[in-house]
């Protein structure tokens, strides 16, 4: 799990890694943390990459703790957010962020662990909520409760949403692995359905979010069998 640290304070900086480090330990988890020493140069590098969760000072130098959870919020609704801050009064102000807490300096271990056992299991049930796709430009990070389905097409993949599409290189194989257990079904070999968007199955094809799609024979069955454990309540849990 990749976490964004942004702390001015190299000393505080220290006390948080190494609480990461022992936590992670502690728990057989593996993290990898990112120090950033003011909110613009983790600004600029979220631009280029991704993190779970962002454990933010709020008394930064230039931009604010605040400001900067505001901003990364315009582009972020799934990042987990953790204010770091000495003045209490302030970390209030983080819930108009949808921050999901803060701790309060000094830090001690006991506390953080806390904290950070409930960052760590908000985030990956988010996580779940999204995928990461690369694109000609870089990485896309896509909604799963957008994606209506996604169809390959020769080498490659087409990500229909509600409200757009998506060209992304890949395998459908790939795709199918990293929504293991989030409700997507393949009705033949070149679409991975939504099932949240099956409208009705009719013959040989179903209609998904409006969009009808061919039903091969060999995975008729299966695909019936499988939308019907879900809609009886026997899908999985994260």
């Amino acid at each position: 799990m990749n976490i964004a640290l942004v702390e001015d304070d190299a000393q505080e900086a220290e006390i948080m890694i190494k609480y990461i480090k022992r936590f992670g330990d502690e728990n057989s988890f593996a993290f990898d943390v990112t120090r950033f020493r003011n909110a613009e140069d983790f600004l600029h590098a979220y631009k280029h990459s991704y993190y779970s969760i962002a454990f933010m000072d709020i008394d930064l130098p230039g931009i604010g703790g605040i400001d900067a959870a505001r901003s990364l919020r315009s582009r972020d609704d799934c990042i987990t957010i953790v204010f770091v801050t000495k003045m209490a009064q302030y970390a209030q102000k983080g819930y108009e962020v949808n921050a999901l807490d803060f701790i309060v300096k000094p830090i001690g271990y006991s506390e953080f662990k806390l904290k950070m056992r409930k960052a760590v299991n908000v985030a990956r049930s988010r996580e779940i909520k999204s995928v990461l796709v690369p694109v000609n430009s870089g990485f896309c990070r896509i909604s799963i409760d957008k994606l209506v389905y996604v169809e390959v097409m020769g080498h490659k993949l087409k990500y229909q949403l509600v409200d757009e599409e998506i060209e992304a290189r890949g395998t459908l194989g790939e795709v199918e692995k990293k929504l293991d257990g989030c409700g997507f079904l393949r009705c033949n070999s070149c679409y991975l359905v939504n099932s949240r968007y099956v409208n009705k199955v009719r013959g040989n094809e179903v209609d998904v979010g409006g969009h009808v799609l061919k039903i091969s024979h060999p995975k008729r069955k299966a695909f019936v069998e499988a939308l019907m454990e879900i809609f009886t309540g026997g899908g999985d849990d994260f």
